[in-house]
């Protein structure tokens, strides 16, 4: 893809999100900064993330990258995480990449416990790193791909290895990495999971057919997912994906930030990539919690 649209898209991107309005000058001036020192350094920074939070910011990360040009960079997403969560949850992210999820929640439970899956060795290495930098040792981390069984499988590095996931075909880009399931991994965890969030390129479905138990005890409550077109590779539809979360009581929403509510939503009302899947009888739960969350700090 040609590198001035990239650079124009990234810029719309910045300029439009929503923790950067009024002031969306700094904020290209962010960007911008960081485009000559990469380039010129080739090296990293510490950034900081919502207040205390500290992550190492890679030439090559488009996950800190973006917390560099926005702070939360999922905003209605990772808003939900700091307004739901309290000390003491646990939290599962599954597909941490770097972690920004990973530290968010374990910031907001330094007594909880948080287990985090990531499958691509160099994204672990700079997730621990930033674990040590936060100084947060309440935190499982999981070298592995998250799948319906246990084995090996080919990850497919054709679009970078920021973005890795599961090759149902060969390429010339690809890493074996184990695989497991859910249920297997935490099957004497699940009781305490609160909320979760899953973001591994298409492969949602295997990994739930892989988590009866989790989903039949409703543990966690609510999941936070990423349902893009990478589902295609894997021969199913974004409607499979929600079938199956209906079976085990889960209905699909959406939060807003701005009004700290979550509403019901279909497929097609679904804004962007991400969403919430809710298990029913908590949504009482979930909406309480909401309601007594302290105000977030601006980011």
């Amino acid at each position: 893809m040609n590198e001035n649209f990239l650079a124009g898209r990234t810029l719309a991107y910045i300029w439009n999100h929503p923790n950067n309005q009024k002031r969306q000058t700094q904020a290209v001036y962010r960007f911008l900064g960081w485009q000559i020192w990469k380039r010129f350094t080739g090296r990293s920074i510490n950034i900081s993330l919502d207040e205390d939070i500290k992550v190492r910011c890679y030439p090559d990360s488009r996950s800190a990258s973006a917390a560099l040009y926005c702070g939360l960079y999922d905003h209605n997403e990772m808003s939900f995480l700091q307004r739901f969560l309290q000390d003491g949850d646990s939290f599962l992210d599954v597909g941490a990449n770097i972690g920004v999820y990973t530290l968010l929640a374990a910031a907001k439970s330094p007594t909880g416990h948080i287990y985090s899956i990531e499958a691509l060795p160099r994204n672990v290495a700079r997730l621990k790193e930033n674990l040590t930098l936060n100084q947060f040792d309440h935190v499982t981390v999981y070298e592995l791909a998250i799948s319906d069984s246990q084995g090996d499988v080919s990850l497919d590095l054709a679009d970078g290895d920021s973005t890795p996931r599961i090759a149902n075909q060969d390429f010339n880009r690809t890493l074996q990495v184990s695989t497991d399931t859910l249920d297997n991994l935490l099957h004497d965890k699940s009781e305490e999971l609160t909320l979760a969030k899953m973001d591994i390129e298409g492969a949602e479905l295997l990994a739930f057919r892989g988590a009866h138990l989790l989903l039949q005890k409703h543990c966690p409550m609510v999941w936070i997912l990423e349902i893009n077109h990478q589902i295609q590779n894997f021969s199913y539809t974004a409607e499979d994906l929600a079938t199956l979360l209906d079976s085990y009581g889960y209905g699909l929403y959406s939060y807003s930030a701005e009004h700290n509510q979550v509403f019901s939503i279909s497929l097609a009302e679904k804004p962007g990539n991400n969403l919430l899947a809710i298990a029913r009888p908590c949504l009482d739960v979930v909406r309480q919690r909401l309601a007594i969350a302290a105000p977030l700090p601006r980011a």
